[in-house]
């Protein structure tokens, strides 16, 4: 591919990203969610952890 041709693709897929962000609205988290979440959880995570199953033992 060209150059020009590169450039003009990247510009039209960040103006389209940047139009998607414009104009679809983010939908709320709403309660059913956050518990689907919170039953995926580890039991003995702290509230810091991310990643308790790399942490030693």
């Amino acid at each position: 591919m060209r150059l020009v041709t590169c450039l003009l693709l990247a510009l039209g897929a960040g103006l389209a990203g940047l139009s998607l962000r414009l104009f679809v609205p983010v939908t709320p988290v709403d309660e059913t969610f956050r518990e689907v979440v919170r039953l995926y959880l580890p039991k003995d995570a702290g509230p810091g952890s991310n990643m308790p199953e790399t942490s030693a033992p």
